[in-house]
């Protein structure tokens, strides 16, 4: 095939390749931007920075199908303006011929790759950050569009807000990162999952109930986490607490991750912050339970006596006769009928602040695996109170007597965050559940790490394969038929796309009792290639046939 042919094919194939990509990219974006549109309540400045994030993940996608296109219509083309039959006279085959788009398919599946392995992952991550870049108008928007609204925590924790209205509060120009949010007839339910159990089973923990509330808000500008402080007007069992932190949906999600990260985090799943988390909340589980069972032991000795030291503030716990038990990482202090009550008294610098006597006390306790502090909240239910100071010095009885303090962790405790996930999957330090949990987060990664890999080189791959097919349908049909060609070769086109998206999530499927037999990641990667496969023998079956004439 001459230079002068090469090039005159090729400048045709090139200038529609640009005009179907570009179009293809404009509409594909618009489709995409309809559901964040609808379904998190953007202004105008985040729906053009969407806009301009979704271009170069929507040109991607477009790339195949518009060499698909052009291909078609180029040699479609030639073959309806007998400019085929002259170049076959001239004794240049149909395989010479087709070497144009050969080169096109290289050079849109070298763009691709580029794109697929760095500003893809990039773009997409950014589309994820505007949305949620502003919490305080997801959570209104949400409200009133459902009157609920869901957030779930790094750890075992997740709250949900129902509210009948919900309105932004004026922002505060010094603090860019914080917003408020006030909600009118809120509830809001904290749940959490049980010790031992998967991630899939949810308990509430608490209710909270107001004619008013107010959300405050601080988001990390960096990684899009969120901490919240919730105010309850004329609330029940609260008027202010601070839920668990808002997990981040931007960490270490593959398809946020370039190619060198990927392989990175492949070849060391352990690292993977999912993984990471799972274990941090075994070490945090373990530190509170042990040192809640140390209590434990130290009341239950003959003195029955702990003294608990916070900062400058001394807590001193006496128990009855009946020993003190931990259950479900609570300890519980009872008395018997007709038995001294429990003691408890808090002092600081030698002066007494406060003496309770309680029927019972339970304690549990919070690990801070990062400062090595625990945290304990103690409940005195049924208790007399006496605080000096008070009128007459009379004790006064009440219901619910609740302190929150902080102390530090004795070293063998604050050792726990040595654990790695290979001592917990390995060792006996857990339950059987909880072991499952942390293989399904190792297993869960692995599945959507690889199927990410392949799904972008089966989608590279493909660029060449249709390119191909394109140039032989083209040159198979007939003077006004090329358009049909197209219509005829938009099929494998799409077969390829939907085996390459369903044999991803088909690896990705992993179910919470992995084994060896029931690991969808093979069947998702046989998914992922046969459409590639089934393309390459159809283009090698025309491109043969075009050669026989």
């Amino acid at each position: 095939m001459g230079r002068t042919l090469f090039w005159y094919v090729f400048k045709d194939l090139v200038k529609i390749f640009f005009m179907a990509s570009g179009a293809l990219a404009g509409i594909m974006s618009f489709a995409a931007l309809l559901r964040p549109l609808t379904q998190n309540g953007l202004d105008g400045s985040q729906v053009v920075l969407l806009l301009r994030y979704m271009m170069p993940a929507m040109s991607t996608y477009s790339l195949p199908v518009a060499a698909l296109f052009a291909t078609t219509v180029v040699y479609g083309r030639m073959s309806a303006d007998n400019e085929l039959t002259a170049c076959r006279a001239s004794g240049i085959s149909f395989l010479a011929m087709s070497t144009p788009a050969m080169l096109l398919g290289l050079a849109v599946s070298s763009s691709s790759m580029f794109l697929l392995c760095f500003t893809v992952p990039a773009a997409t991550q950014k589309i994820e950050q505007v949305i949620v870049s502003n919490l305080g108008n997801l959570i209104v928007h949400q409200i009133e569009q459902t009157h609920e609204t869901h957030f779930a925590s790094p750890g075992a924790n997740n709250i949900t807000i129902f509210a009948q209205d919900a309105t932004l509060a004026q922002a505060d120009p010094t603090k860019p990162d914080d917003s408020a949010v006030v909600l009118r007839g809120p509830m809001i339910v904290r749940y959490q999952t049980p010790p031992g159990r998967d991630r899939w089973f949810h308990t509430a923990r608490d209710f909270n109930m107001a004619t008013k509330a107010i959300v405050y808000i601080h988001q990390d500008p960096h990684d899009a986490s969120a901490t919240m402080r919730i105010h309850l007007v004329d609330g029940i069992d609260a008027a202010e607490f601070i839920p668990d932190p808002i997990a981040s949906p931007l960490l270490q999600k593959p398809k946020y991750m370039d190619i060198f990260q990927l392989k990175a985090l492949d070849q060391d799943p352990y690292q993977a912050r999912q993984v990471q988390q799972v274990v941090a909340d075994f070490v945090k589980d373990d530190q509170s339970s042990q040192y809640l069972q140390q209590l434990s032991a130290a009341l239950n000795t003959p003195a029955g006596k702990v003294i608990l030291q916070s900062g400058s503030d001394t807590y001193t716990i006496t128990r009855s006769i009946i020993p003190a038990t931990t259950k479900d990482n609570a300890l519980t202090l009872i008395t018997a009928p007709g038995s001294d009550p429990l003691r408890f008294s808090q002092s600081s610098g030698g002066q007494n602040h406060l003496n309770a006597d309680a029927r019972t006390i339970r304690i549990t306790a919070d690990a801070d695996t990062e400062h090595d502090l625990l945290y304990l909240s103690m409940d005195l239910i049924d208790a007399l109170v006496d605080a000096p100071g008070d009128a007459g010095d009379v004790p006064s009885p009440q219901a619910h007597l609740p302190r929150h303090f902080a102390v530090s962790m004795p070293p063998e405790i604050a050792e726990m965050k040595t654990r790695t996930a290979d001592l917990y999957i390995h060792g006996n330090l857990r339950s059987n559940a909880d072991r499952n949990r942390l293989s399904f987060a190792l297993e869960d990664l692995v599945n959507h790490i690889r199927s990410e890999m392949h799904a972008r080189a089966a989608f590279v791959i493909s660029c060449v394969l249709l390119v191909l097919i394109g140039a032989a349908l083209g040159m198979m049909f007939k003077s006004g038929n090329f358009l049909t060609a197209f219509a005829v070769s938009v099929i494998p086109a799409m077969l390829s796309i939907i085996l390459i998206v369903t044999g991803q999530h088909t690896a990705e499927s992993t179910p919470f009792l992995i084994g060896p037999n029931n690991n969808p990641l093979m069947t998702g990667l046989t998914m992922i290639w046969l459409g590639n496969v089934m393309i390459a023998a159809a283009a090698i079956a025309l491109l043969w046939r075009l050669q026989r004439q």
